[in-house]
């Protein structure tokens, strides 16, 4: 509506930090280097959901098909119930977008749309480049109308889209059209992903489609002056219910060294005529080394930034609302951090949330941040510790970000080699975890040895229950293997 172009991108995490630090030395440099190159306004947003296992749960369903065994079968259907148990309860996932938009440059004309489509094409290329240098992997869609909607509706009809895809929801919206006498034809867009229901009359909080979204900032001087590569991890991985948001604006070099030297020049003069016991002294000290630091640092090449950071709280009732804003409050200040609601601002928070790379001027004022490129890269955000593969066996949660445990450790694309090494006490389940392996990989169809020494009895009834083999090597063993 405000004549602007905006192009959206999904981006693959690495797992930022089981990196050595050499390795994180390295995807830091490398993001310090698209900073340089990005477009003027950036948005990064971070969208935790509930964890869509629709596309393990139909590799299973497949392959009971095929499953001769009933036991195996048995086997099969109690997974299924495990994974549906746990995912309704527990199991999260994150996604992390690029948001930026066209930069108009001269005046507008009628290739306008043309122009903003090849520069956002070309912006959006840059991008997967310099990012495949760190690590990450931006996908491609097939479809880029469809992935916009699909990402619209993810986070606008949170709760539905969980249920109902958007294809489902495409399919049943041209049925209402057609049955109303309307030609399904001339469906505005906004009606495939809009919400239902949307509540401004709280102070706290907005209730969008029976679901609670309250909105918090940090402030401009809630951060810590010092921060390590990748510190962003601890607010993306915070939990179900939290999304984060940070916006970017890289200022013009020239405007901002001469403004800088202004205002050096005024506290100087400021700390002239204060006395060091007055009050302001100290601040104006701590200013004034602020301003040469960020004076030192755009005179090596790097960039000033004004940085945001919105975080956006879920949950389906106001009481679980409130406990997640107070625990994710203690977070922050366990981190020496502080965060501030945004109290009868929530329309303008809920707007500045969306991936339009438009936050509100008074929210924008209350939490804007002045960072060098090297700030700015510290905030790396595409940082998760997942190990999801669709086509693995689920192992269980992970305790620290609620995210599933499925592996594939046969997947020489994302590992290096199938060897897994099972460490613990005694009586902590090794050999439990060693029982599930095999039988889940059974269910897939992997054909599994195991070769006990010492405690193979524990694996007899396992291994008889799904008709397994169970041969004994000792003295006296009834069995014998034909080595020919």
């Amino acid at each position: 509506t405000d004549h602007r172009y905006l192009k959206i991108i999904e981006v693959v995490p690495v797992n930022f930090l089981l990196r050595s630090a050499r390795e994180q030395k390295s995807i830091i440099y490398s993001f310090i280097s698209y900073l340089k190159i990005s477009p003027v306004k950036i948005q990064f947003k971070v969208l935790t959901k509930r964890a869509d296992l629709n596309r393990h749960t139909d590799i299973v369903r497949r392959e009971m098909e095929k499953e001769q065994n009933p036991n195996c079968r048995l086997l099969q259907e109690d997974y299924l119930r495990l994974i549906s148990r746990i995912g309704s309860r527990e199991a999260t996932t994150r996604r992390f977008f690029i948001i930026f938009e066209y930069e108009q440059l001269g005046r507008r004309g009628s290739s306008e749309e043309a122009d903003a489509i090849a520069s956002l094409q070309t912006a959006a290329r840059t991008a997967v480049s310099y990012l495949k240098q760190c690590g990450n992997e931006v996908l491609i869609p097939e479809d880029e109308d469809i992935f916009t909607a699909e990402v619209l509706y993810s986070i606008l009809r949170r709760q539905s889209s969980s249920d109902v895809p958007l294809p489902l929801r495409v399919q049943d919206l041209m049925t209402r059209y057609t049955d109303a006498g309307k030609d399904s034809n001339t469906i505005p867009c906004t009606e495939f992903f809009a919400p239902d229901r949307l509540d401004f009359t709280h102070s706290r909080y907005v209730c969008i489609d029976g679901s609670f979204h309250s909105y918090l900032l940090i402030p401009s001087n809630g951060y810590k002056s010092q921060v390590p590569a990748g510190w962003m991890s601890l607010l993306v991985n915070a939990g179900d219910g939290i999304d984060i948001d940070l916006f970017l604006e890289k200022q013009p070099k020239e405007r901002m060294i001469q403004k800088l030297g202004q205002q050096l020049r005024i506290n100087r003069s400021k700390i002239k005529e204060a006395s060091d016991t007055n009050s302001d002294f100290d601040d104006l000290e701590g200013a004034i080394h602020s301003g040469y630091f960020l004076k030192d640092g755009m005179a090596n090449n790097e960039d000033f930034y004004f940085m945001n950071i919105l975080i956006t709280v879920t949950a389906d009732t106001p009481e679980d609302l409130e406990w997640r804003e107070r625990e994710m409050r203690k977070l922050l200040i366990s981190q020496d951090m502080n965060v501030s609601p945004c109290l009868f601002r929530q329309e303008q928070a809920f707007l500045s949330s969306l991936p339009l790379v438009s936050l509100d001027r008074k929210l924008y004022e209350r939490s804007k941040r002045n960072v060098l490129t090297r700030g700015a890269a510290s905030c790396y955000p595409f940082t998760a510790y997942e190990l999801s593969d669709d086509n693995g066996i689920l192992l269980g949660v992970n305790k620290y970000n609620n995210s599933l445990v499925i592996v594939d450790i046969f997947n020489s694309a994302v590992y290096k080699n199938a060897n897994i090494a099972i460490m613990g006490t005694s009586g902590a389940g090794k050999t439990f975890t060693l029982q599930l392996l095999a039988l889940r990989m059974r269910m897939r169809g992997i054909q599994c040895y195991i070769i006990a020494p010492i405690k193979g009895h524990e694996f007899k009834r396992a291994c008889t229950r799904i008709g397994g083999e169970f041969i004994r090597i000792a003295p006296g063993s009834p069995h014998c293997i034909n080595v020919m």
